[in-house]
């Protein structure tokens, strides 16, 4: 209005050339910062960012090849980096499944090294950072009186504890690196580069603006943060990674799903896992044996498990970590509030993840048992809960990808497993436990003999339920006959190992199809209302907390009055 609509176009097409032209020039740091400034605004004036009109400028004169000149060089990444990966994420959502978005096209085809690697830092520099603010609080919090307390009165405080360490989530970074894991394959390679820049760039080369103290997710790390080294505090500080960072973030993010932010960053962490779980070159450097690594993932205090010590955390692929990450997960949210949807997509990454090991036969040494177990008492949880979940969610569907995960196990776990006595292991676990497999095919049988809503779902359960009831009933008699032939009440383990292993050649399973197979990740389908309410609370935290006060009004005047 204030240009005049006739006027309009070539205004805004010369403002996107100037931009463009100063982002790309060999100039101010500060008036760069600026412009990245200003896109910003431009970018965040509506909540709903497709509404803006303002952005059909921006799609015609393209400053995506600005943004990849900022990531690629070094300098200009240190003191910019988060501002332009924060605007790219939210360009590429731009009618993103209305009309064809030059920057998601572009930045799908993107192969340079330096600049993917470039985009990279920044984001493992922003979860770095928000990790390592979440462990000084946590640190801080220990040493204190509170901690004390808390021990001598036992649990009773550890919900409000855990309240007490809460830094910012965020999305706007996490939304960068998803897009890029989802639509670009190069930068997959991205997720296992170690990052030598984050310990070697201590020093930085030109005054750095102060910045204020705020939350994380709000401003920018600051830019001393982004050239010092990242983790002094870690034991892996020799090998750390984006994706290590990444996992190491989403354990913290993933405790706490009751708050609404945290809920979506949970989300937005095991989508971006499920992208990479289906990936084949993902799969390949997460089960390479000649790739081990640390990690030191977040647990979440408990009343009856003691806090493991960080120092004995073996060396092992980073699919490990993964694994232990949705172990974790299963076990620590079977709550009222019950999270159904991040459970589906738990269960759904470690059926992917199952089915390239079967497929490229790769034998893990994971401590299977803890999955399994885990799994089990999962299974009990939503028994145990009928009546109150089913008001709200299919239970069944959940379970029946349970038990699948159980049927993959016993039908192709000799080809994945790392040794024969982890196939034995396995029926040990199911033998152990067959109450919860007992219950679980007494309450699906009379949800599907009843005419009902829950029929077709429930009978589904009882058909896969069938190679883990023959297994229970073929078993259990030859380990009770064995403990009366010898004059024994309680078995041990190994010997319950002793009869499976001698009972095999007498089992019949039926071969059931379609385990392998699963339903590839699909955003417009799926997600899409998911994606436009996450980006629309990106975008008005980004709009409220525009940083200027960043630049310091003296410094910027002084530099200016020197620009022709």
């Amino acid at each position: 209005m204030l240009v005049g609509f006739d006027k309009a176009e070539l205004c805004m097409k010369n403002l996107m050339e100037s931009l463009d032209s100063l982002l790309c020039a060999e100039g101010s740091e500060s008036l760069k910062s600026l412009c990245l400034k200003l896109l910003l605004c431009l970018v965040t004036v509506t909540d709903n960012i497709s509404q803006n009109t303002i952005l059909e400028y921006v799609m015609i004169n393209s400053i995506f090849e600005a943004i990849l000149q900022i990531l690629s060089s070094p300098l200009s990444r240190r003191e910019h980096g988060y501002d332009a990966v924060v605007l790219l994420a939210l360009l590429v959502n731009y009618r993103k499944y209305e009309s064809v978005n030059p920057y998601i096209v572009k930045l799908s085809i993107v192969d340079d090294e330096a600049t993917l690697n470039g985009m990279g830092l920044v984001i493992a520099q922003a979860l770095s950072e928000y990790n390592r603010q979440y462990k000084d609080k946590e640190e801080e919090h220990q040493s204190g009186f509170f901690s004390a307390l808390t021990n001598m009165v036992g649990s009773m405080f550890i919900a409000d504890a855990d309240e007490k360490i809460s830094v910012q989530t965020n999305e706007a970074i996490l939304l960068a690196l998803y897009e890029a894991v989802h639509l670009n394959r190069n930068f997959i390679t991205v997720l296992a580069q170690s990052h030598p820049e984050m310990g070697l760039m201590t020093t930085p080369t030109s005054p750095i603006p102060t910045t204020p103290v705020t939350p994380l997710g709000t401003t920018p790390p600051s830019s001393d943060v982004i050239s010092s080294a990242e983790l002094p505090l870690d034991a892996d500080v020799q090998t750390s990674n984006l994706l290590i960072t990444f996992l190491k973030y989403s354990s913290i993010v993933m405790q706490d799903t009751k708050d609404e932010h945290r809920l979506h960053s949970g989300k937005l962490c095991l989508i971006i896992l499920t992208c990479i779980a289906e990936d084949q070159y993902a799969n390949a450097f997460l089960h390479d044996d000649n790739m081990n690594f640390r990690v030191n993932l977040h647990r979440m205090p408990m009343r009856h498990r003691k806090k493991a010590a960080d120092k004995n955390l073996p060396c092992r692929p980073l699919v490990c970590a993964v694994l232990d990450l949705m172990v974790e997960f299963i076990v620590t949210h079977m709550m009222k509030e019950f999270p159904m949807d991040l459970y589906v997509r738990c269960i759904q990454i470690v059926h992917k993840l199952l089915c390239y090991q079967k497929k490229c036969r790769v034998r893990l040494h994971y401590t299977w048992r803890e999955l399994w177990s885990a799994l089990i008492n999962l299974l009990k949880f939503l028994m145990s809960n009928e009546t109150v979940l089913l008001a709200k969610h299919n239970i069944f569907t959940l379970a029946l990808m349970v038990v699948n995960l159980f049927n993959m196990f016993i039908t192709y776990g000799d080809t994945f497993l790392p040794t024969p006595s982890s196939y034995d292991e396995l029926y040990y676990e199911i033998i152990r436990m067959h109450q919860n497999f007992d219950n679980l095919y007494s309450m699906v049988l009379r949800i599907s003999t009843n005419a009902g809503q829950w029929k077709e779902p429930a009978s589904k359960v009882t058909h896969a339920l069938v190679n883990i009831r023959a297994i229970i009933n073929h078993f259990n008699p030859k380990i009770e006959s064995y403990a009366a032939v010898n004059h024994i009440s309680q078995l041990s383990e190994d010997q319950v190992l002793e009869v499976v292993r001698s009972n095999y050649d007498t089992l019949t399973l039926k071969l059931q199809d379609g385990l392998d197979q699963y339903e590839r990740y699909s955003e417009q389908h799926k997600e899409a209302a998911f994606f436009k309410e996450l980006v629309r609370s990106i975008s008005i935290n980004v709009r409220k907390n525009l940083a200027f006060n960043t630049l310091s009004q003296e410094l910027l005047l002084k530099e200016f009055s020197t620009i022709s």
